[in-house]
Parts: structure tokens; sequence; C-alpha cells
């Protein structure tokens, strides 16, 4: 499945529909908007001024929804489909991590794993900012790993004194610190990841 790139957005005259309400039309546009402008703007050089003229809405209009720009920006990347962390059902517990992780980096890759990157790094030294990004993209991510985790746990598949939240961290730790870094998923980081869990998942 292919993650949506910033560019592949339909404008809110396309997504129009007959007696749609207002409110949500400039809903939709701002968030049109916003992924708009991050296709050639970094998040720190956005500004909800720039997203209102874009919009064609007033900064009050945004305020209305979102508290601050980094709101609006996450809600703008990950309302994207390609960021909804459904997953088809696995044959094994390994098989559900691996999934995960794999899709993970899909979303992570190209230019929206360069906004994600931005937004991570806005966040920190703002608690409310890093609330709503593991709100809004982290802990659906985290949920699912632990769950399959729980899963190998209890059929014998992983050990049964596996830490989960250790093992996630060993998990994610490689791929945020790869997205952090402005370095690509590669085939042989996808590669060296797949052994690495298999080896510290081993029963």
């Amino acid at each position: 499945m292919q993650v949506s790139s910033l560019e592949d957005v339909q404008t809110s005259d396309q997504m129009h529909k007959a007696g749609r309400p207002r409110s949500e039309e400039s809903h939709r546009a701002i968030l049109d908007a916003t992924r708009r402008l991050l296709t050639h703007n970094s998040v720190a050089k956005l500004s909800v001024e720039a997203i209102a003229k874009k919009a064609g809405v007033g900064k009050t209009t945004i305020y209305r929804w979102w508290p601050n720009k980094q709101a609006v920006v996450m809600d703008a990347v990950f309302s994207q489909p390609g960021f909804h962390n459904i997953l088809p059902a696995s044959a094994s517990s390994f098989d559900g991590v691996r999934a995960q992780v794999d899709k993970l980096m899909r979303q992570l890759s190209g230019k929206n794993g360069r906004v994600v990157a931005e937004i991570i790094g806005e966040a920190q030294g703002d608690p409310e900012a890093l609330k709503n990004l593991v709100e809004n993209f982290f802990q659906d991510r985290y949920n699912a790993l632990a769950g399959y985790l729980e899963q190998g746990k209890d059929s014998g598949e992983f050990p049964a004194d596996l830490d989960i939240e250790a093992a996630i961290d060993v998990i994610l730790g490689p791929i945020v610190f790869r997205l952090m870094t402005g370095q690509d998923f590669d085939a042989a980081f996808e590669e060296n990841v797949s052994l690495m869990l298999r080896k510290a998942l081993a029963a």
C-alpha cells in the first residue's frame, strides 16, 4: 500500500459536494492548503497566516478548530489515508510485528518522512505538542506492536519473559533514528531490521 504523497491531495473544489456545510468546506480547505504548502516549505517556516491565506479563510477560522500551527500540521499529515494504521490479519505474531514495521517505514519515507521528522523536532520542548504527536501518530503504532508481542508471548512464539516496553523501544529506535538523521529506508536497512527482529524475538 502506497502512502499518499503530500502532493497527491484533492483541491477543495474537487471535494465540494452540494449542500455541504460551509464549516466543513473550510475545514477541508485548511487541511488541503496545509498539505500543499508543506510540499515547498518546512514546518518551521509555515505559519497560520500563510495557511489561512492559501485556504481563503481567516485566522480565527483556523483557531476555531486547532490551538496552534503544529496541531494543524499534524491533522493535515496524519489524516491522509496512507497514515491510517489498518493492518490485515497475520499468520503469526512475528508477521504482525514485521507488517507494522514495514508499514511504518513506508509511512516515513520520502516527503512525508521529512515532514514527520520536522514535526518531531518542533515538538521537543513543547509538552502539549509532544502529547498530541504521541496521541495522533505513535500511540496506534505502539498499541499494535504491543498487541502482537503480547500475543506472541501467550502463544509461546516469543520468549515468556519478553519485556514489551523495552522490545518496542528496540524496534522503533533504529527507525526513528534513521528518520531524524535524514537517511532513507533502503532495502538493506529493511533486511537488517527483519534479521534483528528475528533474533530479538526468538523464543
